[in-house]
């Protein structure tokens, strides 16, 4: 009897154990970055550059190329921080860092800056050095924040090289040191500014010229 008894309990111990539920692992988050790559020049789409992310969050690298409206989309990525680099015939290499991941899509605008070519104003502009009298600006924009990096509490200090030309213009900027979320606008910004230009022994001269931008946050 005490065995019968016995046998129907470890059954029934049994059976209970085998509906308990396993326990899932837990779901690491993933996340998507999209966006356009553009010409810092014309603001025109960039077809067919290689668009790849890095991070420690990820084995390896994920890379896709921009379709002919200079689109791209980089899925299922493991949440962390991220630099998205860019390279497309005839541009000059470009890393957006600190993209941070967390779910959902980050979306991103990347301007990219044409490879000078003989004959163009790049071609024909020379190292700014402490012998010339600096450009200074006459009018334009300040940079304007954008949501996404007043979201994240983006500051910093920027440096931005560009040539500034005899006729006052900023043209071929390549951001040397940049924010997230703000390489764009304040490329943007530097092209609708007018500048009186550098003199070198009292003649105007284009010249390569590095910006250093500080950014605060606007007041709320």
């Amino acid at each position: 009897m005490t065995t019968a008894r016995t046998s129907r309990l470890r059954r029934a111990i049994f059976a209970f154990g085998l509906a308990l539920p396993f326990a899932a692992p837990a779901e690491t988050p993933s996340g998507s970055l999209a966006g356009v790559v553009i010409d810092a020049a014309t603001a025109s789409p960039v077809a067919g550059a290689v668009v790849t992310a890095r991070s420690p969050a990820l084995i390896g690298e994920q890379g896709a190329v921009t379709d002919a409206d200079g689109a791209f989309e980089l899925t299922l990525l493991p949440a962390g921080t991220y630099s998205v680099s860019v390279q497309g015939e005839g541009f000059e290499p470009f890393v957006h860092a600190g993209l941070i991941v967390k779910g959902g899509i980050v979306r991103v605008r990347i301007a990219v800056v044409p490879v000078p070519t003989p004959g163009s104003v790049a071609g024909n502009a020379v190292e700014f050095d402490e012998s010339m009298t600096a450009p200074t600006m006459i009018s334009g924009p300040a940079p304007e924040y954008t949501p996404e990096a007043i979201e994240r509490g983006i500051e910093g200090t920027m440096q931005i090289r560009c040539v500034v030309t005899v006729e006052g213009a900023v043209r071929g900027c390549k951001v040397l040191k940049g924010l997230p979320f703000m390489n764009l606008a304040v490329i943007e910004a530097l092209h609708k500014r007018k500048y009186r230009p550098a003199l070198s022994r009292g003649k105007p001269v284009d010249v390569f010229y590095t910006f250093n931008i500080r950014l605060k946050l606007p007041a709320q």
